[in-house]
């Protein structure tokens, strides 16, 4: 290994620990390039380096003038490896498929353990309402609303990002779905949206878990 390539990788453990420290957080401005090299006694060379990887990765954002910060969509660059990944035949559509299904499992078992505040089962139930008004690209941009909600609504922020990742991969091909659904699959929708709405209020898991392998089955089917 080269002395170049241990010292970029200096560089990035040196930003790892100073996220892991609570020094730098989501939007924290990293330091200067100069004060890097400094405080590790390495060349610029390697810094731009290590710093051009983690842009690359989307870890930290570049701000002409102003320096480089923590990224604030680390769901946004996970995205873009799984579309790599499924571009190469790594993972497959299948994969993703079950993947979501089964973390919305995960998220309506956790929210009927919770509990659901009043104001996000009043926007669950708003939204429910606006779907059956709508169809194609509104009830598209709809389903993607309920969805995130349920989500939102576990106040987990691994949840949030693991599936704000998944859904950049997985969102394009249920839009499409959706856009191209006839009338009856649009029934077929929003009764099952309507059965995880009311199996989480309830906090009836079997009914709940039911309508989401419904949904899934119905938009695989459709796929």
């Amino acid at each position: 290994m080269s002395t170049e390539s241990f010292e970029y990788r200096k560089v990035i453990d040196y930003i790892y620990k100073k996220i892991k420290d609570g020094s730098l957080s989501v939007g924290s401005k990293l330091p200067t390039e100069r004060a890097i090299a400094e405080e590790l006694s390495i060349g610029r060379n390697s810094i731009r380096e290590a710093l051009s990887i983690l842009h690359g990765m989307g870890m930290i954002e570049r701000r002409q003038g102003s320096g480089n910060y923590i990224s604030k969509n680390a769901g946004h660059s996970i995205s873009k490896i799984l579309l790599i990944m499924i571009a190469l035949g790594s993972i497959s559509k299948n994969d993703v498929c079950e993947f979501r299904r089964n973390m919305e499992k995960s998220i309506c078992t956790l929210l009927i353990e919770k509990g659901i505040s009043d104001n996000q089962k009043n926007k669950l139930k708003d939204i429910l309402n606006e779907m059956k008004s709508v169809s194609g690209e509104e009830l598209a941009s709809l389903d993607k609303e309920f969805h995130d909600t349920l989500i939102e609504s576990t106040d987990n922020m691994m949840f949030i990002t693991i599936m704000e990742a998944v859904a950049g991969v997985y969102r394009e091909w249920i839009d499409i779905v959706i856009k191209r659904a006839d009338e009856d699959n649009i029934r077929k929708l929003l009764k099952y949206h309507e059965e995880i709405y009311t199996g989480i209020t309830d906090r009836d898991k079997e009914k709940t878990i039911k309508a989401v392998e419904n949904h899934y089955d119905l938009i695989e089917e459709m796929l």
